[in-house]
């Protein structure tokens, strides 16, 4: 029996490994996807005469979308709680922004800003994460 469950905690080990893994992986590929509309709307901005003022809500979109994207990747990839792992996804790419943020030259700050994005992230990666897990 105790070999039974030496077993099982190893499956469980390795699963949570490859969980975290294929959420790592989502979010970077949401990242990237992000930053390339960023710069093609940064191009469509210098071609034409659009107002600054719609940045910041494309600039949402492309986030909201990025991290849906990044959800229904990781929960097409795996069998169960999609929603979890597409949540896990959207939280792990408010870090990995944060981190590049920083790296970049910004500064961090943990505010209502903060909270806000990592709620959306959650409520969208949650939504793009049970979405993938039922386009199969």
């Amino acid at each position: 029996m105790k070999k039974g469950r030496r077993i099982a905690a190893k499956q469980e080990e390795s699963s949570l490994l490859q969980d975290l893994a294929l959420v790592s992986k989502g979010s970077v590929f949401a990242v990237v996807i992000t930053l390339f509309f960023i710069i093609l709307f940064a191009f469509t901005m210098q071609l034409s005469s659009l107002s600054e003022t719609i940045i910041r809500p494309v600039v949402q979109v492309i986030r909201i979308l990025s991290i849906a994207v990044g959800g229904a990747y990781v929960a097409r990839q795996t069998t169960s709680k999609g929603w979890l792992k597409g949540a896990a996804t959207g939280v792990s790419y408010v870090i990995l922004v944060s981190l590049i943020g920083i790296i970049s030259g910004g500064h961090f700050a943990f505010d209502r800003i903060l909270l806000s994005d990592t709620l959306m992230a959650i409520i969208v990666g949650a939504a793009g994460g049970a979405i993938g897990i039922n386009i199969r």
